[in-house]
């Protein structure tokens, strides 16, 4: 038998069918999103679609810099394994060692769970009084104090609940762990080193984003936030640059131990010995059939998603300034990931064939 040499895709025809797909997606006189598309090392699209400024009918460049909401929490999950890497923490470590005045309801509470959403705390962002709370410049003892008495959901470790309080309170530990502000430690032990010279902590170092929007349903700007309220739970700000360089950084283990990589994108074991898909930061899940390691973010004014496919090498990115807009970041940005999966032949999960 002849075996032939598998047809490379021709990145040429595949960027401008994903262009046309954008382009129609995200008008240029609306709000729209910065995109990166890479496989194997190679950016089969990079470009920014829509309007930053709608008033000034200013366009959105790759250089944009976005919130990114809950895609924040990879990076707080990063630096936790950066700490643990330096033997100043340990992700087995119980809450109370680190943050011993947190109410006794929080005794069997292991950092791994916060990481994990398998701590059982109450989403401090889901009271019904949050859209209240969301412009107040509040403490971070005010902002514990929204949830550190209601009582556990679950036994620890027993079952997954998403929740904000848990990377909230990782954020308070990393500073406890390192003397530094997690601003700081963000900046000065992670970015910088990397080169991420548009990422931080919204206002750290003068870093901020773009206008944000919201539709209601025509795009108005987005109500105002304070960055104290999500903090390590989603207060970052990057641009689809600053992200690429983190993913190549990541699967190169520059800052991480391949073993710390892996442990993040890992799924979780419950008490009962079922798998849940949430890592640490990170999700398994599956995207029309193909494996991705992926997470969307959504504060007022932005929305994003990332996914990765290990195995591959793909790499999809969108970070959007309109929080509601139709179709979503991630329906986009599952579209793309198949699109690019199929033309590429490579990624399918067969497992259940």
């Amino acid at each position: 038998m002849n075996l032939q040499t598998p047809t490379k895709p021709d990145h040429n025809a595949l960027s401008t069918e994903l262009d046309a797909y954008l382009r129609s997606i995200y008008p240029s006189h609306l709000t729209g999103a910065a995109v990166l598309v890479a496989k194997r090392d190679k950016v089969i699209l990079q470009a920014a679609y829509g309007m930053a400024k709608m008033d000034e009918a200013r366009p959105l460049s790759t250089d944009s810099v976005f919130r990114i909401g809950s895609l924040t929490k990879q990076f707080t999950a990063a630096a936790i394994m950066l700490l643990a890497q330096r033997g100043q923490l340990d992700v087995q470590d119980e809450l109370h060692t680190h943050l011993p005045d947190f109410p006794a309801l929080g005794q069997g509470i292991r950092l791994e769970h916060l990481l994990n959403h398998t701590a059982g705390l109450a989403c401090y962002t889901d009271r019904p009084d949050f859209e209240l709370l969301e412009p107040l410049d509040l403490s971070p003892v005010q902002v514990v104090a929204l949830f550190q008495d209601t009582p556990l959901l679950f036994v620890p470790g027993s079952q997954f609940a998403y929740s904000n309080s848990g990377y909230f309170l990782l954020g308070l530990v990393i500073e406890k762990a390192s003397g530094m502000s997690l601003a700081k430690f963000f900046s000065s032990q992670m970015f910088l080193p990397l080169g991420m010279r548009s990422t931080g902590m919204e206002g750290y170092a003068g870093l901020s984003p773009l206008q944000g929007y919201t539709e209601e349903p025509d795009p108005q700007l987005a109500p105002v936030i304070s960055m104290s309220i999500p903090f390590a739970s989603g207060a970052l700000v990057s641009s689809i640059g600053d992200m690429y360089l983190w993913e190549q950084h990541m699967a190169r283990s520059t800052l991480l131990s391949k073993e710390s990589w892996q442990q993040m994108c890992a799924p979780t074991r419950l008490l009962s010995g079922e798998l849940c898909g949430y890592g640490y930061g990170l999700e398994n899940r599956q995207v029309h059939g193909i494996s991705v390691v992926d997470h969307d973010g959504g504060i007022s004014g932005y929305s994003s998603y990332s996914a990765r496919t290990l195995d591959s090498g793909l790499f999809v990115l969108l970070l959007s300034n309109n929080d509601s807009g139709q179709p979503s970041t991630i329906e986009v940005g599952e579209w793309l990931v198949q699109k690019v999966t199929e033309r590429g032949g490579a990624c399918v999960d067969t497992s259940a064939a």
